[in-house]
Protein backbone atom coordinates (compact mmCIF):
# COMPACT_ATOMS: atom_id res chain seq x y z
CA UNK A 1 0.00 0.00 0.00
CA UNK A 2 2.76 2.39 1.09
CA UNK A 3 4.34 1.96 -2.29
CA UNK A 4 1.26 2.70 -3.96
CA UNK A 5 0.77 5.56 -2.39
CA UNK A 6 3.93 7.04 -3.16
CA UNK A 7 2.87 8.04 -6.38
CA UNK A 8 0.73 10.75 -4.30
CA UNK A 9 3.99 12.74 -3.71
CA UNK A 10 3.68 16.01 -5.77
CA UNK A 11 -0.02 16.07 -5.68
CA UNK A 12 -1.25 16.43 -2.55
CA UNK A 13 -3.12 19.41 -3.05
CA UNK A 14 -5.55 18.00 -5.18
CA UNK A 15 -5.79 15.20 -2.63
CA UNK A 16 -6.70 17.99 -0.29
CA UNK A 17 -8.86 19.49 -2.21
CA UNK A 18 -10.83 15.86 -3.52
CA UNK A 19 -11.33 15.22 -0.04
CA UNK A 20 -13.40 18.29 0.79
CA UNK A 21 -15.12 17.80 -2.16
CA UNK A 22 -15.94 14.59 -1.17
CA UNK A 23 -17.00 15.28 2.68
CA UNK A 24 -19.45 18.15 0.76
CA UNK A 25 -20.95 15.22 -1.77
CA UNK A 26 -21.99 13.28 1.31
CA UNK A 27 -22.74 16.22 3.25
CA UNK A 28 -25.17 17.18 0.53
CA UNK A 29 -26.13 13.99 -0.40
CA UNK A 30 -27.28 12.71 3.49
CA UNK A 31 -29.90 15.87 3.12
CA UNK A 32 -32.22 15.19 0.70
CA UNK A 33 -33.89 11.71 2.39
CA UNK A 34 -34.13 13.76 5.12
CA UNK A 35 -35.78 16.75 3.65
CA UNK A 36 -38.06 13.56 1.51
CA UNK A 37 -39.11 12.51 5.19
CA UNK A 38 -40.37 15.62 5.84
CA UNK A 39 -42.42 16.43 2.90
CA UNK A 40 -44.01 12.55 3.50
CA UNK A 41 -44.67 13.11 6.92
CA UNK A 42 -46.16 17.32 6.23
CA UNK A 43 -48.43 15.80 3.68
CA UNK A 44 -49.63 12.93 6.12
CA UNK A 45 -50.03 15.18 8.79
CA UNK A 46 -51.44 17.89 6.27
CA UNK A 47 -49.43 20.62 6.33
CA UNK A 48 -49.01 22.37 3.20
CA UNK A 49 -47.48 25.38 4.47
CA UNK A 50 -44.03 24.41 4.23
CA UNK A 51 -44.02 22.31 1.62
CA UNK A 52 -42.83 24.77 -0.78
CA UNK A 53 -39.69 25.70 1.27
CA UNK A 54 -39.24 21.90 1.22
CA UNK A 55 -38.95 21.28 -2.27
CA UNK A 56 -36.84 24.57 -2.56
CA UNK A 57 -34.27 23.10 -0.20
CA UNK A 58 -34.58 19.51 -1.61
CA UNK A 59 -33.42 21.10 -5.22
CA UNK A 60 -30.85 22.66 -3.51
CA UNK A 61 -29.71 19.66 -1.71
CA UNK A 62 -29.71 18.20 -4.79
CA UNK A 63 -27.66 20.58 -7.27
CA UNK A 64 -25.24 21.64 -4.61
CA UNK A 65 -24.29 17.73 -4.46
CA UNK A 66 -24.09 17.75 -8.15
CA UNK A 67 -21.79 20.16 -8.02
CA UNK A 68 -19.23 18.64 -5.16
CA UNK A 69 -19.35 15.25 -7.16
CA UNK A 70 -18.33 17.34 -10.24
CA UNK A 71 -15.51 18.53 -8.79
CA UNK A 72 -14.65 15.68 -6.78
CA UNK A 73 -14.33 13.64 -9.72
CA UNK A 74 -12.36 16.33 -11.19
CA UNK A 75 -9.68 16.55 -8.84
CA UNK A 76 -9.50 12.59 -7.82
CA UNK A 77 -9.72 11.24 -10.83
CA UNK A 78 -7.49 13.93 -12.66
CA UNK A 79 -5.25 13.62 -9.66
CA UNK A 80 -4.58 9.76 -10.73
CA UNK A 81 -4.73 10.76 -14.28
CA UNK A 82 -1.54 13.45 -13.37
CA UNK A 83 -0.06 10.08 -11.36
CA UNK A 84 0.20 8.29 -14.58
CA UNK A 85 1.61 10.64 -16.03
CA UNK A 86 4.68 11.61 -13.71
CA UNK A 87 5.15 7.40 -13.44
CA UNK A 88 5.35 6.89 -17.33
CA UNK A 89 7.69 9.60 -17.57
CA UNK A 90 9.65 8.05 -15.18
CA UNK A 91 9.73 4.90 -16.42
CA UNK A 92 10.41 5.68 -19.64
CA UNK A 93 13.68 8.17 -18.55
CA UNK A 94 14.56 5.09 -16.69
CA UNK A 95 14.25 2.63 -19.65
CA UNK A 96 16.26 5.19 -21.93
CA UNK A 97 18.71 5.07 -18.46
CA UNK A 98 19.28 1.65 -18.41
CA UNK A 99 22.52 -0.07 -19.00
CA UNK A 100 22.44 -2.48 -22.35
CA UNK A 101 22.86 -5.79 -19.88
CA UNK A 102 19.80 -4.61 -18.09
CA UNK A 103 17.87 -4.21 -21.09
CA UNK A 104 18.22 -7.28 -22.27
CA UNK A 105 16.70 -8.59 -19.55
CA UNK A 106 13.01 -7.34 -20.73
CA UNK A 107 11.49 -7.83 -24.32
CA UNK A 108 10.64 -4.76 -25.80
CA UNK A 109 6.48 -6.00 -25.71
CA UNK A 110 7.41 -6.75 -21.83
CA UNK A 111 8.08 -2.97 -20.94
CA UNK A 112 5.18 -1.53 -23.18
CA UNK A 113 3.23 -3.62 -21.41
CA UNK A 114 4.70 -2.04 -17.98
CA UNK A 115 4.01 1.46 -19.11
CA UNK A 116 0.62 0.44 -20.66
CA UNK A 117 -1.33 -2.44 -18.68
CA UNK A 118 0.68 -2.26 -15.21
CA UNK A 119 0.69 1.82 -14.92
CA UNK A 120 -3.00 1.70 -15.77
CA UNK A 121 -4.05 -0.45 -13.05
CA UNK A 122 -1.83 1.66 -10.58
CA UNK A 123 -3.74 4.79 -12.11
CA UNK A 124 -7.20 2.91 -11.50
CA UNK A 125 -6.21 2.41 -7.69
CA UNK A 126 -5.31 6.15 -7.21
CA UNK A 127 -8.29 7.29 -8.88
CA UNK A 128 -11.35 5.16 -8.90
CA UNK A 129 -10.01 2.33 -6.52
CA UNK A 130 -9.16 5.69 -3.57
CA UNK A 131 -11.84 7.87 -4.26
CA UNK A 132 -14.78 4.68 -4.29
CA UNK A 133 -13.06 3.80 -1.08
CA UNK A 134 -12.73 6.89 0.93
CA UNK A 135 -16.27 7.35 -0.38
CA UNK A 136 -18.01 4.41 1.34
CA UNK A 137 -16.28 5.59 4.94
CA UNK A 138 -17.67 8.68 5.01
CA UNK A 139 -21.07 8.29 3.67
CA UNK A 140 -21.32 5.21 6.09
CA UNK A 141 -20.25 7.39 9.06
CA UNK A 142 -23.00 9.54 7.85
CA UNK A 143 -25.64 7.53 6.66
CA UNK A 144 -25.58 4.62 9.80
CA UNK A 145 -25.14 7.59 12.09
CA UNK A 146 -28.51 9.11 10.62
CA UNK A 147 -30.21 5.85 10.35
CA UNK A 148 -29.44 4.56 14.01
CA UNK A 149 -30.79 7.90 15.48
CA UNK A 150 -34.17 7.04 13.58
CA UNK A 151 -34.33 3.68 14.66
CA UNK A 152 -31.46 1.08 15.55
CA UNK A 153 -33.66 -2.03 15.18
CA UNK A 154 -34.84 -1.39 11.48
CA UNK A 155 -30.90 -0.47 10.64
CA UNK A 156 -29.68 -4.29 12.04
CA UNK A 157 -32.31 -5.49 9.93
CA UNK A 158 -31.63 -3.48 7.06
CA UNK A 159 -28.03 -4.26 6.81
CA UNK A 160 -28.62 -7.98 7.53
CA UNK A 161 -28.33 -8.66 3.52
CA UNK A 162 -24.92 -6.42 2.74
CA UNK A 163 -22.27 -8.35 4.04
CA UNK A 164 -23.15 -11.04 1.58
CA UNK A 165 -23.31 -8.97 -0.90
CA UNK A 166 -19.81 -7.60 -0.26
CA UNK A 167 -18.30 -11.66 -0.56
CA UNK A 168 -20.40 -12.68 -3.55
CA UNK A 169 -19.13 -9.33 -5.05
CA UNK A 170 -15.59 -10.24 -3.81
CA UNK A 171 -15.51 -13.78 -4.90
CA UNK A 172 -17.49 -12.75 -8.54
CA UNK A 173 -14.22 -10.40 -9.12
CA UNK A 174 -12.15 -13.02 -8.95
CA UNK A 175 -13.46 -15.06 -10.78
CA UNK A 176 -13.91 -11.98 -13.20
CA UNK A 177 -10.11 -10.59 -12.47
CA UNK A 178 -9.08 -14.23 -13.76
CA UNK A 179 -10.65 -14.12 -17.17
CA UNK A 180 -10.13 -10.87 -17.57
CA UNK A 181 -6.40 -12.22 -17.19
CA UNK A 182 -6.27 -14.95 -19.60
CA UNK A 183 -7.88 -12.73 -22.40
CA UNK A 184 -5.05 -10.22 -22.25
CA UNK A 185 -2.93 -12.87 -22.48
CA UNK A 186 -4.66 -14.56 -25.49
CA UNK A 187 -4.88 -10.44 -26.83
CA UNK A 188 -0.61 -10.42 -26.45
CA UNK A 189 -0.22 -13.33 -28.18
CA UNK A 190 -2.56 -12.65 -30.84
CA UNK A 191 -0.97 -9.29 -30.95
CA UNK A 192 2.46 -10.56 -31.45
CA UNK A 193 1.34 -13.21 -34.17
CA UNK A 194 -0.44 -10.55 -36.64
CA UNK A 195 2.51 -7.95 -35.98
CA UNK A 196 5.30 -10.86 -36.68
CA UNK A 197 3.06 -12.13 -39.69
CA UNK A 198 3.12 -8.34 -41.04
CA UNK A 199 6.37 -8.14 -40.49
CA UNK A 200 7.26 -10.76 -42.74
CA UNK A 201 4.23 -10.64 -45.21
CA UNK A 202 6.97 -10.59 -47.97
CA UNK A 203 8.19 -14.21 -46.80
CA UNK A 204 4.90 -15.45 -46.16
CA UNK A 205 3.58 -14.46 -50.01
CA UNK A 206 6.98 -15.89 -51.54
CA UNK A 207 6.09 -19.18 -49.83
CA UNK A 208 2.61 -19.21 -50.59
CA UNK A 209 1.83 -19.69 -46.64
CA UNK A 210 -0.98 -17.39 -46.67
CA UNK A 211 -3.60 -20.24 -46.13
CA UNK A 212 -1.36 -21.95 -43.17
CA UNK A 213 -1.06 -18.49 -41.43
CA UNK A 214 -5.33 -17.77 -42.05
CA UNK A 215 -5.93 -21.15 -40.15
CA UNK A 216 -3.98 -20.00 -37.45
CA UNK A 217 -5.18 -16.76 -37.28
CA UNK A 218 -8.85 -18.22 -37.02
CA UNK A 219 -7.59 -20.05 -34.82
CA UNK A 220 -6.41 -17.53 -32.54
CA UNK A 221 -9.72 -15.43 -32.93
CA UNK A 222 -11.74 -18.60 -32.00
CA UNK A 223 -10.03 -18.72 -28.60
CA UNK A 224 -10.32 -15.16 -27.96
CA UNK A 225 -13.79 -15.57 -28.59
CA UNK A 226 -14.42 -18.24 -26.25
CA UNK A 227 -12.79 -16.48 -23.77
CA UNK A 228 -14.16 -13.27 -24.11
CA UNK A 229 -17.60 -15.46 -23.27
CA UNK A 230 -16.66 -16.72 -20.61
CA UNK A 231 -15.81 -13.36 -19.03
CA UNK A 232 -19.21 -12.40 -19.95
CA UNK A 233 -20.81 -15.22 -18.50
CA UNK A 234 -18.85 -14.14 -15.33
CA UNK A 235 -19.80 -10.65 -15.65
CA UNK A 236 -23.53 -10.67 -16.45
CA UNK A 237 -24.02 -12.03 -12.65
CA UNK A 238 -22.57 -9.05 -11.19
CA UNK A 239 -25.61 -6.51 -11.51
CA UNK A 240 -28.01 -9.25 -10.54
CA UNK A 241 -26.61 -10.76 -7.14
CA UNK A 242 -26.65 -6.58 -6.02
CA UNK A 243 -29.85 -5.52 -7.24
CA UNK A 244 -31.35 -9.64 -5.79
CA UNK A 245 -29.40 -8.23 -2.17
CA UNK A 246 -30.40 -4.60 -2.58
CA UNK A 247 -34.18 -5.69 -2.94
CA UNK A 248 -33.69 -8.10 -0.24
CA UNK A 249 -33.08 -5.03 2.02
CA UNK A 250 -35.49 -2.81 0.35
CA UNK A 251 -38.31 -5.87 1.37
CA UNK A 252 -36.65 -5.67 5.14
CA UNK A 253 -37.66 -2.25 5.09
CA UNK A 254 -40.73 -2.30 4.00
CA UNK A 255 -41.48 -5.45 6.83
CA UNK A 256 -39.89 -4.58 9.47
CA UNK A 257 -40.46 -0.39 9.05
CA UNK A 258 -43.95 -1.51 8.51
CA UNK A 259 -44.51 -3.35 11.91
CA UNK A 260 -42.42 -0.31 13.77
CA UNK A 261 -45.32 2.11 12.10
CA UNK A 262 -47.73 0.48 13.12
CA UNK A 263 -47.12 0.44 16.41
CA UNK A 264 -45.81 4.18 16.37
CA UNK A 265 -41.73 3.88 16.81
CA UNK A 266 -41.63 5.31 13.15
CA UNK A 267 -43.35 7.42 10.56
CA UNK A 268 -43.92 6.37 6.67
CA UNK A 269 -41.28 8.93 6.09
CA UNK A 270 -39.00 7.39 8.06
CA UNK A 271 -39.37 3.95 5.88
CA UNK A 272 -39.36 6.28 2.96
CA UNK A 273 -35.74 7.83 4.06
CA UNK A 274 -34.58 4.13 4.83
CA UNK A 275 -35.38 3.40 1.36
CA UNK A 276 -33.05 5.77 -0.14
CA UNK A 277 -30.35 5.35 1.89
CA UNK A 278 -30.44 1.35 0.95
CA UNK A 279 -30.27 2.54 -2.66
CA UNK A 280 -27.25 5.23 -1.50
CA UNK A 281 -25.01 2.33 -0.03
CA UNK A 282 -25.89 -0.04 -2.59
CA UNK A 283 -22.72 0.87 -5.18
CA UNK A 284 -20.55 1.88 -2.59
CA UNK A 285 -21.10 -1.35 -0.93
CA UNK A 286 -21.00 -3.03 -4.32
CA UNK A 287 -17.90 -1.23 -5.02
CA UNK A 288 -15.66 -2.79 -1.99
CA UNK A 289 -15.64 -6.38 -4.02
CA UNK A 290 -14.31 -3.51 -6.90
CA UNK A 291 -11.91 -2.40 -5.30
CA UNK A 292 -10.47 -5.18 -3.73
CA UNK A 293 -9.99 -6.27 -7.27
CA UNK A 294 -8.47 -3.59 -8.09
CA UNK A 295 -6.52 -3.07 -5.27
CA UNK A 296 -4.76 -6.88 -6.29
CA UNK A 297 -4.29 -6.04 -9.48
CA UNK A 298 -2.30 -2.64 -8.46
CA UNK A 299 -0.01 -4.42 -5.94
CA UNK A 300 0.77 -6.86 -8.90
CA UNK A 301 1.44 -4.24 -11.50
CA UNK A 302 3.58 -2.09 -8.81
CA UNK A 303 5.53 -5.36 -8.23
CA UNK A 304 6.23 -5.25 -12.16
CA UNK A 305 7.25 -1.36 -12.35
CA UNK A 306 9.11 -1.73 -9.42
CA UNK A 307 12.10 -2.70 -10.44
CA UNK A 308 12.53 -0.51 -13.00
CA UNK A 309 11.16 2.65 -10.92
CA UNK A 310 14.06 1.57 -8.22
CA UNK A 311 17.14 0.81 -10.74
CA UNK A 312 19.59 3.38 -10.61
CA UNK A 313 21.08 5.32 -13.01
CA UNK A 314 24.01 4.37 -14.31
CA UNK A 315 26.50 6.84 -12.47
CA UNK A 316 28.38 7.84 -15.49
CA UNK A 317 25.81 9.41 -17.21
CA UNK A 318 25.47 12.10 -14.80
CA UNK A 319 28.77 12.37 -13.49
CA UNK A 320 32.48 11.63 -14.74
CA UNK A 321 35.73 13.31 -16.57
CA UNK A 322 34.09 15.63 -19.64
CA UNK A 323 37.02 17.66 -19.71
CA UNK A 324 38.66 17.45 -23.72
CA UNK A 325 41.52 14.43 -23.62
CA UNK A 326 43.31 12.81 -26.39
CA UNK A 327 41.22 10.79 -27.85
CA UNK A 328 43.18 7.50 -28.02
CA UNK A 329 41.77 3.51 -27.85
CA UNK A 330 44.60 1.74 -25.22
CA UNK A 331 42.92 -1.33 -24.27
CA UNK A 332 45.32 -3.42 -22.22
CA UNK A 333 45.26 -7.25 -20.83
CA UNK A 334 41.12 -6.72 -20.92
CA UNK A 335 39.38 -10.09 -19.77
CA UNK A 336 35.28 -10.44 -20.65
CA UNK A 337 33.13 -13.29 -20.16
CA UNK A 338 29.37 -13.55 -20.68
CA UNK A 339 27.53 -14.49 -17.52
CA UNK A 340 26.36 -18.01 -18.90
CA UNK A 341 30.22 -18.72 -19.47
CA UNK A 342 29.03 -19.37 -23.33
CA UNK A 343 31.77 -17.18 -24.42
CA UNK A 344 35.05 -15.12 -23.24
CA UNK A 345 37.02 -12.63 -24.86
CA UNK A 346 41.24 -12.25 -23.73
CA UNK A 347 42.40 -8.72 -25.74
CA UNK A 348 45.98 -9.03 -24.20
CA UNK A 349 46.76 -5.33 -26.15
CA UNK A 350 44.46 -3.10 -28.51
CA UNK A 351 45.37 0.67 -29.14
CA UNK A 352 43.65 3.13 -31.75
CA UNK A 353 45.01 6.39 -32.19
CA UNK A 354 43.29 9.52 -33.31
CA UNK A 355 42.94 9.80 -36.57
CA UNK A 356 43.67 6.05 -37.80
CA UNK A 357 41.99 3.86 -39.67
CA UNK A 358 42.13 0.40 -36.95
CA UNK A 359 40.86 -2.70 -38.86
CA UNK A 360 39.29 -5.69 -36.92
CA UNK A 361 38.65 -9.45 -38.57
CA UNK A 362 38.36 -13.15 -37.67
CA UNK A 363 36.16 -15.95 -38.03
CA UNK A 364 32.31 -16.07 -36.85
CA UNK A 365 32.09 -16.16 -33.10
CA UNK A 366 35.90 -14.95 -32.42
CA UNK A 367 34.53 -12.16 -30.61
CA UNK A 368 33.85 -9.08 -32.82
CA UNK A 369 30.91 -7.72 -31.72
CA UNK A 370 32.00 -8.35 -28.36
CA UNK A 371 34.84 -6.20 -28.76
CA UNK A 372 32.39 -3.61 -30.45
CA UNK A 373 30.32 -3.31 -27.50
CA UNK A 374 33.21 -2.96 -25.23
CA UNK A 375 34.56 0.03 -27.42
CA UNK A 376 30.89 1.40 -27.70
CA UNK A 377 30.45 1.36 -23.74
CA UNK A 378 28.00 -0.96 -23.81
CA UNK A 379 29.82 -3.81 -21.97
CA UNK A 380 32.77 -3.48 -19.48
CA UNK A 381 35.82 -5.91 -18.68
CA UNK A 382 35.85 -7.60 -15.77
CA UNK A 383 39.95 -6.95 -15.56
CA UNK A 384 42.16 -5.22 -17.76
CA UNK A 385 42.04 -1.84 -18.54
CA UNK A 386 39.99 -0.27 -21.30
CA UNK A 387 40.87 3.26 -21.52
CA UNK A 388 39.85 6.35 -24.15
CA UNK A 389 42.60 9.14 -23.51
CA UNK A 390 44.19 8.74 -20.31
CA UNK A 391 41.12 7.68 -18.89
CA UNK A 392 38.78 4.06 -18.16
CA UNK A 393 35.96 4.14 -20.20
CA UNK A 394 33.31 3.65 -16.99
CA UNK A 395 35.05 7.19 -15.53
CA UNK A 396 33.67 9.13 -19.00
CA UNK A 397 30.70 11.10 -19.02
CA UNK A 398 28.56 9.60 -21.41
CA UNK A 399 27.38 12.62 -23.05
CA UNK A 400 31.28 13.78 -23.88
CA UNK A 401 31.50 10.08 -25.51
CA UNK A 402 28.27 10.02 -27.18
CA UNK A 403 28.76 13.22 -28.37
CA UNK A 404 32.09 12.15 -30.29
CA UNK A 405 31.24 8.50 -30.70
CA UNK A 406 29.21 7.01 -33.81
CA UNK A 407 28.89 3.17 -34.36
CA UNK A 408 27.19 1.56 -36.98
CA UNK A 409 25.80 -1.68 -35.94
CA UNK A 410 24.82 -4.65 -37.77
CA UNK A 411 21.07 -4.22 -36.96
CA UNK A 412 20.24 -1.15 -37.64
CA UNK A 413 16.71 0.65 -36.57
CA UNK A 414 14.94 3.32 -38.38
CA UNK A 415 11.92 5.20 -36.92
CA UNK A 416 8.47 5.39 -38.94
CA UNK A 417 9.73 9.22 -39.90
CA UNK A 418 11.10 11.13 -42.92
CA UNK A 419 14.25 10.02 -44.45
CA UNK A 420 16.03 13.53 -42.95
CA UNK A 421 14.65 12.89 -39.63
CA UNK A 422 16.38 9.71 -39.48
CA UNK A 423 19.39 11.11 -41.31
CA UNK A 424 19.40 13.78 -38.36
CA UNK A 425 18.90 12.20 -35.36
CA UNK A 426 22.24 12.73 -33.74
CA UNK A 427 22.68 15.98 -35.46
CA UNK A 428 19.48 17.96 -35.72
CA UNK A 429 20.87 21.20 -36.76
CA UNK A 430 22.01 19.67 -39.92
CA UNK A 431 20.51 21.76 -43.46
CA UNK A 432 19.57 20.62 -46.32
CA UNK A 433 22.53 20.33 -48.37
CA UNK A 434 24.90 18.87 -45.69
CA UNK A 435 22.08 15.97 -45.72
CA UNK A 436 22.54 15.74 -49.58
CA UNK A 437 26.79 15.92 -49.14
CA UNK A 438 26.72 12.90 -46.37
CA UNK A 439 24.20 11.36 -48.80
CA UNK A 440 26.56 11.47 -51.55
CA UNK A 441 29.36 10.31 -49.57
CA UNK A 442 27.14 6.66 -49.29
CA UNK A 443 26.48 6.71 -52.25
CA UNK A 444 22.75 7.63 -51.91
CA UNK A 445 22.65 10.80 -53.69
CA UNK A 446 21.14 10.00 -56.69
CA UNK A 447 18.77 7.57 -55.13
CA UNK A 448 17.47 10.24 -52.79
CA UNK A 449 16.59 12.97 -55.49
CA UNK A 450 14.70 10.92 -57.91
CA UNK A 451 12.70 9.86 -55.16
CA UNK A 452 9.28 11.45 -55.13
CA UNK A 453 9.43 13.50 -52.17
CA UNK A 454 13.17 13.72 -51.81
CA UNK A 455 14.36 14.03 -48.16
CA UNK A 456 10.72 13.97 -47.08
CA UNK A 457 10.32 10.38 -48.24
CA UNK A 458 8.66 8.41 -45.11
CA UNK A 459 10.83 5.44 -44.59
CA UNK A 460 8.29 3.39 -42.60
CA UNK A 461 8.82 1.30 -39.31
CA UNK A 462 12.07 -0.22 -39.26
CA UNK A 463 12.75 1.79 -42.55
CA UNK A 464 10.29 -1.21 -44.51
CA UNK A 465 10.65 0.64 -47.53
CA UNK A 466 14.55 0.28 -48.08
CA UNK A 467 16.78 -2.21 -49.67
CA UNK A 468 19.45 -4.20 -46.99
CA UNK A 469 21.79 -1.84 -48.68
CA UNK A 470 20.06 1.35 -48.57
CA UNK A 471 19.63 1.04 -44.68
CA UNK A 472 23.43 0.25 -44.65
CA UNK A 473 24.72 3.09 -46.19
CA UNK A 474 21.86 5.83 -44.60
CA UNK A 475 22.66 4.12 -40.99
CA UNK A 476 26.60 5.29 -42.15
CA UNK A 477 25.09 8.58 -43.48
CA UNK A 478 23.85 9.16 -39.74
CA UNK A 479 26.82 8.57 -37.71
CA UNK A 480 28.71 10.58 -40.28
CA UNK A 481 27.00 13.30 -40.29
CA UNK A 482 27.55 13.66 -36.58
CA UNK A 483 31.29 14.72 -37.31
CA UNK A 484 32.50 12.25 -34.42
CA UNK A 485 36.20 12.13 -33.60
CA UNK A 486 35.74 8.05 -33.11
CA UNK A 487 33.36 6.15 -35.89
CA UNK A 488 33.11 2.45 -35.06
CA UNK A 489 31.57 -0.02 -37.88
CA UNK A 490 30.41 -3.21 -37.00
CA UNK A 491 30.14 -5.46 -40.13
CA UNK A 492 28.48 -2.35 -41.53
CA UNK A 493 28.78 -2.52 -45.26
CA UNK A 494 28.32 -6.81 -45.08
CA UNK A 495 25.15 -5.92 -47.61
CA UNK A 496 26.53 -4.51 -50.34
CA UNK A 497 28.00 -5.36 -53.04
CA UNK A 498 32.00 -5.76 -54.12
CA UNK A 499 32.06 -3.01 -55.99
CA UNK A 500 30.17 -0.61 -54.09
CA UNK A 501 31.35 -1.86 -51.10
CA UNK A 502 35.33 -0.13 -52.81
CA UNK A 503 34.13 3.10 -53.71
CA UNK A 504 32.68 3.73 -50.80
CA UNK A 505 35.54 3.15 -48.31
CA UNK A 506 37.46 5.15 -51.02
CA UNK A 507 35.06 7.86 -50.30
CA UNK A 508 35.07 7.51 -46.07
CA UNK A 509 38.96 7.53 -46.39
CA UNK A 510 39.16 10.53 -48.61
CA UNK A 511 36.50 12.41 -46.07
CA UNK A 512 38.12 10.93 -43.24
CA UNK A 513 39.71 14.23 -41.63
CA UNK A 514 40.09 13.96 -37.98
CA UNK A 515 38.28 11.11 -37.42
CA UNK A 516 39.47 7.83 -36.68
CA UNK A 517 37.53 5.15 -38.23
CA UNK A 518 36.96 1.33 -36.54
CA UNK A 519 36.03 -0.97 -39.22
CA UNK A 520 35.08 -4.65 -37.78
CA UNK A 521 35.02 -6.78 -40.73
CA UNK A 522 34.26 -10.52 -41.67
CA UNK A 523 35.63 -9.88 -44.93
CA UNK A 524 39.21 -8.52 -45.65
CA UNK A 525 38.79 -6.31 -48.63
CA UNK A 526 37.61 -3.19 -46.90
CA UNK A 527 40.86 -3.71 -44.37
CA UNK A 528 43.70 -3.29 -47.38
CA UNK A 529 44.07 0.28 -46.87
CA UNK A 530 43.95 -0.04 -42.78
CA UNK A 531 46.94 1.32 -41.15
CA UNK A 532 46.57 -1.51 -38.57
CA UNK A 533 44.82 -4.57 -38.50
CA UNK A 534 43.92 -7.27 -35.29
CA UNK A 535 42.78 -10.75 -36.06
CA UNK A 536 40.72 -12.26 -33.42
CA UNK A 537 40.27 -16.09 -33.69
CA UNK A 538 38.30 -17.76 -30.59
CA UNK A 539 38.18 -14.65 -27.91
CA UNK A 540 41.87 -13.64 -28.71
CA UNK A 541 43.46 -11.78 -30.86
CA UNK A 542 46.42 -14.16 -32.62
CA UNK A 543 47.94 -11.30 -35.34
CA UNK A 544 48.06 -7.73 -35.75
CA UNK A 545 50.09 -5.95 -38.22
CA UNK A 546 48.90 -4.32 -41.60
CA UNK A 547 47.42 -5.90 -44.58
CA UNK A 548 50.63 -7.22 -46.33
CA UNK A 549 52.54 -8.46 -43.04
CA UNK A 550 49.19 -10.25 -42.19
CA UNK A 551 49.05 -12.38 -45.61
CA UNK A 552 52.89 -13.06 -44.52
CA UNK A 553 53.06 -13.98 -41.41
CA UNK A 554 48.91 -14.77 -40.13
CA UNK A 555 48.06 -18.14 -41.73
CA UNK A 556 44.34 -17.87 -41.11
CA UNK A 557 44.35 -14.15 -42.24
CA UNK A 558 46.03 -15.73 -45.44
CA UNK A 559 43.13 -18.21 -45.83
CA UNK A 560 40.57 -15.99 -45.23
CA UNK A 561 41.74 -13.66 -47.54
CA UNK A 562 42.52 -16.30 -50.69
CA UNK A 563 38.99 -17.58 -49.99
CA UNK A 564 37.26 -14.75 -50.45
CA UNK A 565 39.02 -14.36 -53.24
CA UNK A 566 38.20 -17.15 -54.74
CA UNK A 567 34.59 -17.27 -53.94
CA UNK A 568 34.03 -13.50 -54.98
CA UNK A 569 32.07 -14.67 -57.64
CA UNK A 570 29.83 -16.89 -55.73
CA UNK A 571 26.86 -15.39 -53.27
CA UNK A 572 28.22 -18.21 -50.09
CA UNK A 573 30.29 -16.51 -47.88
CA UNK A 574 33.59 -18.71 -46.97
CA UNK A 575 33.53 -18.03 -43.28
CA UNK A 576 31.62 -21.01 -41.75
CA UNK A 577 34.43 -23.23 -43.69
CA UNK A 578 36.99 -21.35 -41.70
CA UNK A 579 35.38 -21.69 -38.16
CA UNK A 580 35.42 -25.63 -39.20
CA UNK A 581 38.89 -25.57 -40.06
CA UNK A 582 40.32 -23.65 -36.92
Amino acid sequence: MAALLRHLRGHEKWVLLGLLCLLLTNLFGVLPPQIIRRLMDAVGQNEPSSLGFLLLSLLGATLARGITMYWMRQTLIVMSRRCEQSIKNHLFAQILAMSPSKAKEYASGDLISRMTEDVGKIRMFLGPGLMYSLNLLVMFGMVIGVMLRVSPQLTLWVLTPLPFLVVGIYLLNLKILARSAAIQTHLGRMTAFVQESLVGMKLIQAFGAEPGFLRAFDGELQGYKSKNLAFARADAMFFPLALALVGLSTLLTVWVGGQLMAVGQISLGNIAEFIIYINMLTWPVTSLGWVASIYQQSKAAQSRIEPLLQASLRPNRVQGWSEPLPWAWSLNQVHFQYPDGSFSLHIPTFEGLPGQFVGITGTIGSGKSTLWQMLAGQLYPQSGSLKLGARPLHEWNESVFYRHMAWVPQDNYFFNDTLITNLRLGAPTADHQRCMEVLELVELGSWVSNLPHGLDTVIGERGVQLSGGQKQRLALARAWIRDPEWIILDDALSALDSGTEEVLMQKLLGDQGHRGIILISLKIKPLIHADWIYVLHQGAIIAQGQHEELLMNCELYAQMHQMQVQGSGSNTPASPIFEAQN
